[in-house]
């Protein structure tokens, strides 16, 4: 410190400036065109690193200030498709210059083919949980794959993860969040293109009092994201948060952060008013099994705001969320986390409908939610979005997964 005092005004300016130079530059611009497969501009493609959003116009340009540590994300228009890579760390997007898009394939116009999956929580040999022993390690990401394998046999148009690919990667040390995560890519492949996800609460850290997803945008890319299902926005949102538990200790919970609810107000803004929204997230927006009495051990943490209780597995922010949403046409909202199928319709000055997806996992491998008596069979939903006379509804049912058979001694 004394001999930084002694140096000259004009040497330590000099040996600033090459600190400065040295450090890598936060902030940076992705710009260029949105082609067709043929090679000609493409309006209304949308750009996002989850913080800020643009469309292309006619000439198929587009111009987003981000920062390094983001992933872009590209959403094709209707009618055309992104491809398997739709996503790239900001600084490779920076590098991109063209984005070209291919064509969708064939849809029927009024019925799409949807497939729900939530909360496989996946395990494998090199990424087992603590507790593991139990039950053979190869089970989980055989059973997912067998699954896969069924939802690719239906023929979705699109397929929805809404989190807890991983067992615990909130749990345990860096490599072994760091294999969990890495297992959970691998599983996301195994996916009939084009799908999407958003992270559940095993597939985040808690750290320093806050949310770290950079496994996440790592391994999977875009914590939330917009895609198009025929005419249909399908918006992914990210809301694994962190709480208190009434005696004042950590607690994980559902909130939206600022950051998202900023995100899906400019998204939007973009859209036009009439766009049917289908909106996906781990932790539900609105359950009626969140609140069943009596409560489950462990449901409520701190509320939002300076007093207060609320219950954890709801969305802490969702008033937010449904004041942005209120006026547009919502087909539904889809979550998981609660481990149970589950479909509610709410009345009020509009019609709401909620699914809840079940866990793939189920309870046989030991990522089941207490229910008491009850148990849920391990299951992914499928369905269809209908066009109507009234708009779109969407018409999903459970497709079981057979358990394993008990191992022989």
């Amino acid at each position: 410190m004394r001999l930084i005092r002694r140096l000259p005004a004009r040497l330590l300016l000099g040996l600033l400036l090459v600190v400065l130079a040295a450090a890598p530059s936060l902030a940076l611009t992705v710009q260029g065109r949105v082609v067709d497969a043929q090679g000609r501009p493409l309006a209304g493609a949308y750009l996002s690193d989850g913080v800020g959003i643009v469309a292309t116009g006619p000439d198929g340009a587009f111009g987003l200030e981000s920062q390094n540590g983001r992933v872009v994300a590209l959403t094709a228009p209707p009618g055309h498709s992104a491809g398997l890579r739709w996503w790239w760390p900001a600084a490779e997007a920076a590098r991109v210059g063209v984005f070209r898009l291919g064509a969708a394939p064939p849809q029927t116009p009024d019925r799409l083919r949807l497939v729900v999956v939530s909360d496989p929580h996946l395990y494998d040999a090199e990424a087992a949980p603590a507790w593991s022993g139990k039950l053979d390690p190869a089970v989980p990401m055989r059973e997912w794959q067998r699954a896969a394998a069924n939802m690719a046999a239906f023929g979705p148009s699109l397929v929805l993860a809404l989190g807890d690919l991983a067992m615990d990667a909130d749990h345990g040390g860096p490599e072994h969040a760091r294999a969990q995560m890495a297992l959970a890519a691998r599983a996301a492949a195994m996916l009939p293109a084009p799908w999407r996800a958003t992270p559940g609460n095993h597939d985040v850290r808690y750290t320093g009092g806050r949310v770290d997803s950079s496994l996440w945008r790592e391994f999977l890319g875009p914590r939330r994201s917009l895609t198009f299902l025929g005419p249909v926005a399908v918006v992914l949102l990210d809301n694994p948060g962190l709480s208190t538990r009434p005696d004042g200790k950590p607690r994980t919970c559902g909130v939206l952060p600022d950051e998202a609810l900023a995100w899906l107000k400019a998204l939007l803004a973009m859209l036009p008013q009439d766009t049917p929204l289908l909106v996906g997230s781990h932790y539900p927006l609105a359950s009626p099994l969140v609140g069943i009495s009596p409560l489950r051990q462990g449901s409520l943490v701190r509320g939002p705001g300076p007093t207060g209780l609320a219950l954890r597995d709801a969305d802490q922010n969702a008033v937010q969320a449904m004041t942005l949403l209120a006026a547009r046409p919502l087909v539904a909202l889809v979550s998981g986390h609660l481990h149970a199928y589950n479909r509610s319709v709410l009345k009020g000055r509009a019609t709401l409908r909620l699914w809840g997806a079940p866990a793939l996992c189920g309870r046989w491998w030991q990522g089941d939610m207490d229910y008491g008596p009850l148990s849920f069979p391990p299951a992914y939903l499928r369905g269809e979005l209908v066009r109507g006379a009234q708009g779109w509804s969407l018409d999903m049912g459970q497709v079981a997964v057979t358990p394993p058979e008990p191992s022989k001694p």
